[in-house]
């Protein structure tokens, strides 16, 4: 006999269930309903009122009554499963017993996990075909199972579950490596793994001579050049957020229509964990807050093999159906973008979204992202939702980090998106077409800022980025040791995504498209040398300030270098501020104004990370220095409204 869980039990969450699970309007005919996928369950006294309650909510869903049931919890999948092997009149294989699958293995990942039937090994060595039904395909009921095997006297059912698992035991070295090795092997000028080519490295020796040489001969004239130069990016930096700060429109909350969620599809979180223990229940919290029918959500946590603690405190959660904890092999780089490229086949869902472990996404972005999706063509590949920095007041170090979110998700991406230029993504809360994700190759493991790379490989395929309005809220690092190693993981990505996009290549977009190329060598290489450059142009303006305090006078040359920096450093601070306070909100500027004095002791910081990147590059360029987070603290923090 199938087991179940006590009825009193049952009965208890399915009050809890109808008070939180709004119900579709129901008349007479439909109350007594039950999905033809769970009918057989009421033979073994399982409450009608679960059937029928389950059956409303698969019509209202576009779902089936098992995959309501199993959903919200109604009813464990080896108990159904067990039941629907005993009115079809076959055996149930527990999930455990499975020891090997003789089919699959040369699939590709998605389709190998997708099986609903193979022939197994089990361990008492006995070769069986095994057939295991997905809930969410409505119609598989006793009739039809019984037509499927009737000429296969020896099949038995086993739990989805565990046919899903015992594939991914047997091709989890497969998908890692293609998860490492794909994108550097079909498409090797889009992956960081490569390196710089020979034009990169006769540039920069051509560069490095030159300035040697120039230093050597005459000095004022060199570095005056050499300034020149730089200050094309500054300009550059300061024309594009004046330019952003002139055009920012603050823009509301969208409106959101009511839709059945019939037309809902299913759609896929996909969380990368690694070293995040302390975290792991305000995440769930989070995560479970998500408004979306639960049996068209999935949310993947993926974490790395020997991550003991973060399993752990997985493992302490109650995680319902939604979640799945994907465990990823250690092979190749321990990178954020591997585990997602890992983590692709087992997800689903046409709409795929990313979040970190301290992200608190607004309930209600998931529905944004998929109404944006419904009314926009196939080329709208992704869409950014703003991130905001939730602790601004903890210290000087977290307003200035709020600041920069602020001018970043709210005006320049707003700029680019509204012109059809590349956008440099988050890395959380994008959320994607999982058809324009497979057309780019997915994620490249070894750039460590794999979501800049994909947002201009978007770009380079034909792909646009929009924005969403409903943000995601996250704690800036408070101590500078931490933010200085997460910058250098930055910059050294962008150095990584401006060598990839600045290769040779015939995958190079067409003439016309040219402002968007210029956009990306101004957000990747004009950011990287403002910040190595910063530090000299203080020196400079310091060093020919005392000079000309105790000399009197400076000779021409030198009195323009000075001009010249002092400009930079003033334009730069006057864009950076204009933005900045333009983009945040209204009670803060009084905070940032406060703050904006350190803001030259913030650039340093980022030289000193810009310069660690540079040597990182070389030495250890697939490096993932983790930023450790902690549990998040409400108390006179920002919240969602």
């Amino acid at each position: 006999m199938p087991r179940h869980e006590p009825v009193t039990t049952r009965l208890d969450r399915a009050r809890a269930l109808s008070r939180t699970i709004r119900d579709a309007p129901a008349d007479a005919a439909n109350e007594n309903r039950i999905c033809p996928s769970i009918a057989f369950l009421a033979a073994d006294a399982f409450p009608r009122l679960f059937l029928s309650r389950a059956s409303r909510h698969a019509i209202r869903n576009g779902t089936s009554g098992a995959a309501e049931l199993l959903a919200h919890g109604l009813v464990s999948e080896d108990a159904y499963y067990r039941s629907l092997a005993n009115h079809a009149g076959v055996a149930f294989v527990e999930p455990t017993s499975i020891a090997e699958v003789l089919t699959g293995e040369n699939e590709a990942g998605g389709e190998a996990l997708s099986r609903q039937a193979a022939w197994c090994r089990l361990h008492d060595g006995s070769v069986r075909p095994l057939f295991a039904p997905t809930p969410d395909r409505p119609g598989i009921g006793t009739d039809l199972f019984r037509a499927r095997i009737g000429k296969s006297p020896d099949i038995a059912i086993t739990a989805p579950s565990g046919l899903r698992a015992a594939l991914a035991r047997q091709i989890r070295r497969k998908l890692g490596h293609d998860a490492c090795n794909r994108l550097a092997t079909e498409n090797p000028w889009f992956s960081a793994k490569h390196g710089a080519g020979a034009w990169h490295g006769f540039m920069t020796a051509g560069v490095v001579t030159g300035l040697a040489g120039g230093l050597a001969v005459a000095p004022a004239a060199t570095l005056l050049a050499l300034h020149g130069a730089v200050t094309l990016f500054f300009l550059a930096t300061v024309t594009l957020r004046l330019f952003a700060a002139a055009t920012y429109r603050f823009l509301p909350p969208t409106p959101l229509m009511r839709f059945a969620n019939s037309e809902r599809p299913l759609y896929s979180v996909v969380v990368a964990l690694h070293r995040e223990a302390p975290v792991v229940a305000d995440l769930i919290t989070a995560l479970k807050a998500l408004r979306w029918p639960r049996a068209k959500l999935e949310i993947k946590l993926v974490c790395e093999e020997g991550d003991r603690e973060t399993l752990a405190a997985l493992a302490r959660e109650r995680l319902d159906r939604r979640f799945e904890i994907v465990t990823v092999p250690l092979i190749g780089p321990q990178t954020k973008p591997k585990a997602l490229n890992f983590a692709l086949p087992f997800s689903t869902g046409s709409l795929i979204t990313l979040y970190d472990a301290e992200d608190r996404p607004h309930p209600d972005q998931l529905e944004e992202a998929w109404q944006v999706f419904r009314q926009s063509d196939a080329t709208l590949g992704a869409l950014q939702a703003p991130l905001i920095i939730a602790n601004p007041r903890r210290n000087w170090l977290t307003t200035h980090f709020h600041l920069e979110y602020a001018a970043l998700f709210r005006g320049i991406l707003q700029l680019l998106t509204r012109h059809g230029l590349p956008v440099p993504l988050g890395g959380t809360s994008t959320h994607f077409r999982r058809a324009a994700i497979e057309d780019c190759g997915s994620w490249d493991p070894y750039n460590v800022t794999e979501d800049a790379d994909l947002g201009f490989r978007l770009w380079r395929k034909g792909y646009r980025v929009g924005l969403i309005s409903r943000p995601t809220l996250e704690d800036a690092p408070d101590a500078a040791a931490v933010w200085l190693r997460q910058r250098t993981r930055w910059i050294k990505g962008w150095i990584q995504t401006w060598v990839v996009h600045s290769r040779r290549s015939a995958a190079w977009p067409a003439v016309k498209r040219f402002p968007g190329a210029a956009i990306m060598h101004l957000l990747l290489a004009g950011t990287v040398a403002c910040a190595l450059f910063y530090p000299f142009t203080v020196l400079t303006v310091a060093v020919l300030g005392g000079w000309s305090l105790y000399s009197g006078t400076l000779p021409a040359a030198w009195s323009a270098l000075a001009v010249l920096d002092w400009s930079n450093i003033l334009l730069a601070f006057a864009a950076h501020a204009a933005l900045g306070l333009r983009t945040i909100d209204r009670p803060l500027r009084p905070l940032a104004l406060k703050t904006l004095p350190l803001m030259p002791v913030y650039w340093l910081l980022g030289a000193l990370a810009g310069w660690r990147a540079v040597r990182q590059y070389f030495s250890e360029p697939f490096l993932w220095e983790k930023t450790p987070h902690r549990p998040h603290d409400p108390s006179g923090e920002m919240h969602h409204v």
